[in-house]
């Protein structure tokens, strides 16, 4: 199985995945999957009546950058040379139209080696006199991974019955270091509003127990952080109905703080419903695995305390 930050692929859910979003994407270009059941794929996975012709490739278990980069190549030099050897059973499926662009989808690239090398099958592929009729004098090579087709991929998963997940890894005990170090204005400001949670205590464990809040907050708001930055630049439609729902429940926490008669942990634990719920009203427990869905809620009360819109009065 190979692991990206957006889900868990062997070769053929890659391969389903992949037809899925193609199919939404280039549905008006006239998208035709080409099964692999009678004669080979032939080279390609499918097409469209403008000349783009796509083959897809998911190793099968994880790779460094060297290997998998070894393995990428030398699929796209297998599959490009199909074109020449079944250029005449191609030609009777274009029905006149010449591919412009041969596109490999794979789950992740970690080597712009790979780019050089589709560059160079391209000019080769230009200059090969065997290709004419076949290939457009503007033929190119290109390499794309999942983040081409985000907002097609949510809709791919939701069909196949998947959720998406987004995995970063927890922040260790020295980025938290390095973060308070970095922020001591902010840890001031949650020194003092976690303390709060803690009033009942005597001096010792109250402190103690302040500072392990402090730390799980910090830890909450980086990796939150990190699954956000995933989000815009991935699933921006997701991304952008969070900041919206973030943002309106921030610009009404200061006056429910002056207003409230809750104790502090029931105020934190109300505010953490509150966003749970309207996270569900758009379907983002749908949409994500309960894992980034409960990731996100964490990072808004982390970034509510750091920010100040959460407070416990007094």
């Amino acid at each position: 199985m190979f692991r990206t930050p957006f889900g868990t692929y062997n070769g053929d859910s890659w391969e389903e995945h992949c037809q899925t979003f193609l199919k939404m994407k280039y549905e008006a270009d006239g998208y035709q999957e080409m099964t692999a059941h009678t004669q080979g794929d032939l080279g390609i996975e499918g097409f469209t009546r403008k000349g783009i012709v796509f083959q897809c490739y998911c190793p099968d278990e994880e790779y460094d950058s060297t290997k998998l980069y070894s393995h990428q190549r030398d699929k796209i030099t297998k599959d490009l040379n199909k074109l020449k050897k079944y250029k005449s059973q191609l030609l009777t499926f274009f029905q006149g139209v010449k591919i412009k662009r041969w596109i490999f989808l794979t789950p992740k690239v970690t080597n712009k080696a790979l780019i050089a090398h589709c560059h160079e099958k391209a000019v080769e592929y230009r200059n090969d006199a065997t290709m004419k009729g076949l290939l457009d004098d503007s033929f190119d090579v290109l390499v794309h991974d999942e983040l081409f087709y985000g907002k097609e991929i949510i809709q791919a998963k939701q069909i196949l019955n998947e959720k998406i997940n987004i995995e970063v890894p927890v922040p260790d005990e020295q980025e938290v270091i390095d973060w308070k170090q970095c922020q001591t204005a902010s840890i001031a400001i949650l020194d003092r509003k976690i303390g709060k949670l803690f009033e009942h205590l005597d001096e010792i464990p109250k402190t103690q127990n302040t500072n392990k809040f402090i730390d799980l907050q910090v830890r909450n708001y980086i990796k939150g952080q990190e699954i956000l930055n995933h989000m815009q630049q991935t699933y921006s439609s997701a991304y952008e109905k969070q900041v919206k729902i973030k943002s309106s429940i921030a610009s009404h926490l200061e006056a429910e703080v002056l207003l409230t008669d809750l104790a502090p942990k029931e105020l934190l634990k109300e505010t953490l419903e509150k966003y749970k719920l309207a996270l569900m009203g758009e379907n983002f427990h749908d949409i994500f695995e309960f894992s980034v869905y409960n990731d996100l809620c964490h990072e808004a009360i982390a970034s509510w305390l750091i920010d100040c819109p959460l407070d416990f009065g007094g």
